[in-house]
């Protein structure tokens, strides 16, 4: 049986109301916050908040302090990065996980929103409105 024109038109509106619609699929995996005040921040998630550190490193190249934070099941979802820049300090990064059918889906209304991303390893970088970076992982 051929589509009909009829039938294609539905088929298009339909995949059409399938990429408009929000999925409910999607987990925050991590954080990356910058601070010119690192020792205080790092008290802070730590002492007031209760975050746990699950580590500290040294960047290689530009010798700055990253503190890695843990969740109540200790999963790292929170990295402290000290920056010497007072004006980014704030969200960096923010790191989201969702099916490989969500992710798919996303692009599709990336390319039809015009918004730029790019795409490597099955990973998906963009940035918001304010400029922060997003990271979108195939689970």
């Amino acid at each position: 049986m051929d589509p009909t024109p009829v039938s294609l038109d539905s088929a298009y509106r339909q995949a059409e109301r399938t990429l408009r619609k929000p999925c409910s699929a999607v987990w925050l995996r991590s954080v990356c916050v910058r601070t010119a005040r690192f020792d205080q921040a790092l008290d802070f998630y730590v002492s007031t908040l209760g975050l746990t550190l699950g580590g500290l490193e040294v960047h290689p190249i530009t010798a700055q302090p990253r503190a890695r934070l843990l969740d109540a099941e200790g999963r790292p979802v929170f990295d402290l990065v000290e920056s010497e820049d007072a004006e980014a300090g704030g969200v960096h990064e923010l790191l989201f996980g969702m099916p490989r059918r969500t992710v798919t889906l996303l692009r599709a209304r990336l390319d039809l929103g015009g918004v730029d991303y790019q795409e490597a390893g099955g990973t998906l970088t963009l940035r918001d409105v304010d400029g922060a970076r997003l990271r979108i992982e195939a689970l």
